[in-house]
């Protein structure tokens, strides 16, 4: 038995017999996904920080696809929940790039070539158009909108919003794709071309997914609006263009 097994086997066989009145999480002794079973007697209540040390050790003691499953369990550990108390304790960035690496290749090794399901094969238009039947119709339920609403309620209230792009960022993008950097830079649209574009939006009637879905988006936030001179009118920047400023009835 290496250092690694014993150091296991103790944490996990005195959880057998103690008590502990703290936070604690189920642990698989033999992991599921390694064979084992939802048992009781392969299962003991172990604190968060035991927690992640007994997978931390499962890596150590795994080798091949055993220790592809175990990498994947560890960097698992630390997904956020509202529900659990996860190990808070720092980890190294020596030891967070080894445990990233190593899963990355052993990752690229299972599905590379002829490993990959899809090596080999093309998408042809029955299959797009079979995916598309799939998901045409689809209206999400109640419990997903809910949950939709849930989050957007509780990102709203913490206040927490996307860093804004600094100026330097701006500029840089601007640079990057100003001129002949951009892939459209000289490209001409034919009539044609700006017809079929016109034919496919003229017309076109959202869905009611689509309309959902927009609303859903839209909650809690506030359109900047802009004062119309010739009307008086605070109006949508979305349709200030169209139907304000220079276009105002009032001038017309």
């Amino acid at each position: 038995m290496n250092k690694y097994k014993r150091w296991y086997t103790n944490i996990t066989e005195r959880a057998k017999t103690r008590q502990l009145d703290s936070y604690t999480e189920s642990h698989h002794i033999v992991p599921r996904s390694l064979g084992g079973s939802n048992e009781a007697g392969n299962l003991v209540n172990l604190t968060a920080r035991e927690h992640f040390i007994c997978h931390w050790l499962l890596v150590k003691m795994t080798t091949g696809q055993d220790r592809h499953k175990m990498l994947n369990a560890l960097r698992m550990m630390r997904a956020e929940n509202s529900n659990q108390q996860r190990y808070t304790t720092k980890i190294t960035a020596r030891v967070y790039e080894s445990i990233k690496t190593e899963y990355s290749i052993l990752q690229s090794e299972r599905v590379n070539g002829n490993k990959n399901p899809m090596y080999g094969k093309k998408r042809t238009q029955e299959m797009n158009d079979a995916v598309s039947r799939a998901n045409k119709g689809r209206i999400p339920s109640k419990e997903q909108i809910d949950n939709l609403k849930t989050a957007l309620a509780e990102r709203t209230a913490s206040g927490v919003k996307r860093k804004k792009y600094s100026k330097e960022y701006r500029e840089e993008r601007s640079k990057k794709y100003s001129g002949k950097n951009n892939p459209r830079y000289g490209a001409e649209v034919s009539d044609d071309t700006r017809k079929k574009i016109g034919d496919k939006i003229r017309g076109r009637k959202q869905t009611d997914e689509e309309k959902l879905a927009r609303s859903i988006a839209n909650m809690g936030k506030k359109r900047k609006k802009l004062l119309c001179p010739n009307c008086n009118q605070q109006v949508a920047v979305n349709g200030y263009a169209r139907w304000h400023g220079a276009r105002c009835r009032l001038i017309i």
